[in-house]
């Protein structure tokens, strides 16, 4: 029971994370460049989950899942949704050849989230330890 609450949380993280990227804006999360196909993907990603989980088993039998089980099931699932979402998103696009955007130093959009507006995680990344390199010699 843990497991399939983990892979439902899991799931459905993945596809609250590619609709909501939309309209904020986060490129760097996104699976697709059409925004019909990323909320399609999305949308069928939380309902896949919650379609699978209810139908899988007999969901009305006492489960043996306590309150902070689920929400270390829950943390850990929505956490590792995140960040194996910034990966694929960061391959995939990759793979695709997308360029990263010019940012200009020293703005807000360099900094935290704001960075997926205009590159991938793996980019930030890469561009971070790039200045720090610079800034070093």
């Amino acid at each position: 029971m843990s497991l399939d609450y983990f892979i439902l949380v899991f799931f459905s993280s993945v596809g609250v994370y590619q609709v909501v990227s939309i309209p904020v804006g986060l490129k760097g999360l996104w699976f697709f460049t059409c925004r019909k196909l990323q909320y399609a993907f999305g949308l069928l990603a939380m309902s896949g989950a919650f379609g699978w989980f209810y139908t899988s088993e007999h969901r009305n039998v006492q489960h043996t899942v306590e309150g902070s089980q689920q929400l270390v099931l829950f943390l850990a699932a929505i956490i590792i949704a995140y960040f194996i979402t910034a990966v694929i998103a960061s391959i995939i696009q990759a793979l695709a050849g997308s360029k990263d955007s010019v940012i200009i130093e020293g703005k807000q959009q360099d900094l935290g989230m704001e960075k997926l507006k205009s590159t991938t995680l793996l980019g930030g990344i890469l561009s971070s330890l790039r200045k720090r390199r610079e800034a070093g010699d």
